[in-house]
């Protein structure tokens, strides 16, 4: 079956298009991945290059370019909406934003051609992707920026072709990481973005040599094959939900969904 995926839970956008066969490893057949541009200084240059005339990258983030990075993928390879059989998603950890703008552009897709959707771990992908790099039995440890003084880690071991979770994923400050790690044994290997947006506290993690800093929508499908080879769901479709890991500002100011003015009833 073709299948849709897409990852958005950092700033940068991986969508996918990948052929998935009962009992035979996933088919990458095109992907596209795009950093959404920062905020202040990256727009004061946007204006400066239309100013000057010169080439810009679309305004705006994820939601700007949704369905749109879809829409072009399908047009590369020759193909049309209707053709997608699937839809798979990242739920993160990641930017909350950027969760609940991916996710609700493909729950709305799925609803709409009736096809099957699931949704995977982010740090899984990204652990699934890194796990021919390393051997049997290595601790993968994938991390992301969670910002606020965090990262997202996930713990995965590397088990045949593919991993197995040896811990809950979890929203931790770079000493409580480093800890973790080192109890994992020297078996564990950290990688992904988290590690440079706090170099000097994680300086002494063992890290894993690979690109790979973000999640690749392609393993995000290669997750969760198994579930996109079952017919349209619509309780499955309206119960899928962004995996958090950490509850949002909003609910640690207002813990009983009570705002500024509001009042009990």
């Amino acid at each position: 079956m073709l299948v849709a995926a897409l990852d958005t839970a950092t700033l940068v956008l991986s969508c996918a298009l990948v052929d998935l066969e009962p009992g035979a490893p996933p088919r990458l057949r095109c992907e596209r991945t795009e950093h959404a541009p920062a905020k202040g200084p990256a727009s004061a240059e946007r204006r400066r290059h239309r100013a000057e005339g010169g080439p810009t990258r679309p305004p705006g983030g994820h939601g700007a370019r949704l369905p749109g990075a879809l829409s072009d993928l399908l047009v590369a390879e020759g193909l049309k909406l209707p053709d997608v059989e699937g839809y798979a998603i990242g739920l993160g950890p990641g930017s909350f934003t950027g969760l609940r703008i991916g996710l609700a552009t493909w729950k709305g897709l799925a609803y709409a051609n009736r096809r099957p959707i699931a949704g995977a771990s982010s740090l899984a992908a990204m652990a699934l992707a890194a796990r021919p790099g390393v051997a049997e039995g290595a601790i993968l440890v994938p991390l992301l920026d969670a910002r606020k003084g965090e990262v997202y880690a996930g713990f995965y071991r590397a088990e045949g072709e593919g991993i197995a979770r040896v811990a809950p994923e979890a929203a931790l400050p770079p000493a409580a990481l480093a800890e973790r790690v080192a109890g994992l044994g020297p078996a564990a290997v950290a990688f992904g973005e988290g590690l440079a947006a706090y170099p000097e506290p994680l300086s002494a993690v063992p890290r894993l040599s690979t690109p790979l800093l973000t999640p690749p929508a392609w393993a995000v499908a290669a997750l969760a094959a198994e579930r996109l080879l079952r017919p349209f769901d619509a309780q499955a479709l309206f119960a899928l939900e962004p995996h958090y890991v950490r509850p949002s500002e909003a609910e640690v100011k207002f813990p009983h969904g009570l705002g500024p003015g509001a009042q009990r009833a």
